[in-house]
């Protein structure tokens, strides 16, 4: 398995300062948040955005053209915890070209918030009249 602190030394970024993607027990990336902005919808629907350098814009569309829709992977933003989302896709890369400092692109990355439900929270119908009995 793949160290965090590893990952964020070989990418040189401070992990108070990432959003942190983990697929699996290996596929990590670390990205600095400094250029991001992260909204989300009424529906659950999360939309991160982030401008980059061309090389580390590369590097984050590289690592979720892996995704498939739907997939289920994990965000941390400042070591604050963990969290499951789904895959729902990127945006186009949007060259942002100004006289004040080197080229950047703009990607924005699409998620929709995964539902976990505690073990504990699922009870047996103990009704032939309620909606939940025809479950098994």
């Amino acid at each position: 398995m793949v160290d965090i602190n590893d990952v964020a030394k070989e990418n040189d970024v401070n992990l108070e300062n990432c959003v942190v993607f983990i697929r699996g027990k290996d596929d990590i990336l670390a990205v600095d948040i400094s250029n991001a902005g992260i909204r989300q919808r009424s529906d659950d629907t999360m939309g991160f955005t982030f401008s980059l350098s061309p090389k580390q814009a590369l590097k984050l569309e590289e690592y979720f053209n892996r995704f498939g829709t739907g997939e289920k992977f994990y965000f941390d933003i400042s070591q604050t915890g963990y969290r499951p989302v789904y895959y729902r896709g990127l945006s186009p890369l949007t060259k942002e070209i100004s006289q004040e400092y080197q080229p950047k692109f703009n990607i924005t990355l699409f998620a929709q918030k995964a539902i976990v439900e505690p073990d504990d929270s699922y009870f047996a119908p103990t009704c032939e009249c309620c909606q939940f009995c025809h479950i098994d």
